[in-house]
């Protein structure tokens, strides 16, 4: 499959994602928050709860993903949130309402850009960027969408239907587009195979340290840091990395070949 229907159905997925979680207190909170006789601390409360529980699941989920693939997660977004929405529709009280957004909370962690984002890039390594933004850009407006529709929602048939409303979203169009574009095995692209070969690739050897310790050696010796030559020929792997020359032998100092002279004596010897 090509890159445009996946971002199509991934961002379809995530737009609804997020219309029908993260950003549904803000519609119904007042309604959830009257018919529960609650403050609307207690429902933002509660929805910190599931916030906080995305960023503890979050390393684990992708942990899960590197190793293999994010398709199951992603069908498992699709079947928690459900859930959760529908013990949030059931629920009569604090309690009820903290463990609906619990729920809530695991399949945000499973299903939202973080793990979405993973899993593209465990398909298509750096060539993953392209689809991320297509993805971003679609996502963009689940505000925009989710506002409105869950508030006509909630005029119709109640806060309780409009949780079950998203939740038959869910089963019916977010389950089929991650079942459609996430590969059953984690598919590895040119880019992929690159990353995890230069992953894996072993460091360079680091110098060895005589020829560091001559090469110093020489440096200091000479007026100019620019004549660092060794004084073998081979390359010098300290510093300036370049094929050396052997420095031409030092010729012996000259010496005078004329006798020495005595010394003369003295008029009065």
């Amino acid at each position: 499959m090509s890159r445009v229907p996946v971002v199509l159905a991934i961002g379809t997925a995530q737009t609804l994602a997020w219309a029908s979680s993260y950003y549904l207190p803000a519609v119904l909170a007042d309604p959830i928050a009257a018919a529960l006789g609650l403050s609307r601390a207690w429902v933002f409360g509660a929805f910190s709860i599931a916030l906080v529980l995305m960023s503890f699941l979050g390393p684990a989920i992708g942990r899960h993903i590197d190793a293999r693939g994010g398709r199951a997660v992603l069908v498992a977004s699709a079947l928690v949130l459900p859930v959760g929405l529908v013990l949030l529709a059931a629920a009569q009280g604090p309690v009820s309402l903290a463990l609906a957004w619990i729920v809530l909370g695991v399949g945000m962690a499973l299903g939202l850009y973080d793990t979405a984002f993973a899993a593209l890039a465990a398909m298509y390594g750096h060539g993953a960027r392209t689809p991320i933004t297509g993805i971003t850009l679609m996502a963009g407006f689940a505000s925009t969408i989710g506002w409105p529709v869950s508030a006509w929602l909630d005029h119709a048939i109640g806060w309780r239907g409009a949780c079950v409303a998203w939740a038959i979203v869910h089963l019916v169009v977010t389950l089929p587009c991650y079942l459609v574009a996430m590969p059953r095995r984690p598919r590895r692209d040119a880019g992929v195979a690159d990353d995890a070969a230069q992953a894996t690739r072993p460091p360079p050897p680091p110098p060895p340290a005589h020829a560091a310790t001559r090469c110093r050696s020489w440096r200091s010796r000479s007026r100019s840091s620019r004549s660092c030559r060794p004084r073998w020929p081979r390359t010098c792997p300290a510093c300036c990395r370049t094929p050396a020359r052997a420095p031409p032998p030092r010729s012996p100092p000259r010496r005078s070949s004329a006798p020495r002279r005595s010394p003369r004596a003295s008029p009065s010897s």
